[in-house]
C-alpha cells in the first residue's frame, strides 16, 4: 500500500510538473507574439510617419 501511495504521489509530482513546463511555456510564446507584434506595428507606424 505504502509503494503504491509513493508512486501516485512521484506520478502527481511528474504531472505537476508537466503543466508548470506548459504554462511557462506558453507564458514565453505569448511574450514573442507580443514582441513580434510590437515589432510590426512599428514598422507600419514608421512607413505611415515616412508619407
Amino acid at each position: 500500500m505504502k509503494t503504491a501511495s509513493k508512486e501516485l504521489q512521484k506520478l502527481r509530482s511528474m504531472a505537476e510538473t508537466s503543466l508548470n513546463k506548459t504554462a511557462e511555456l506558453q507564458q514565453v510564446l505569448a511574450q514573442i507574439e507580443a514582441n513580434l507584434s510590437r515589432a510590426e506595428c512599428q514598422k507600419v507606424t514608421e512607413k505611415i510617419n515616412k508619407k
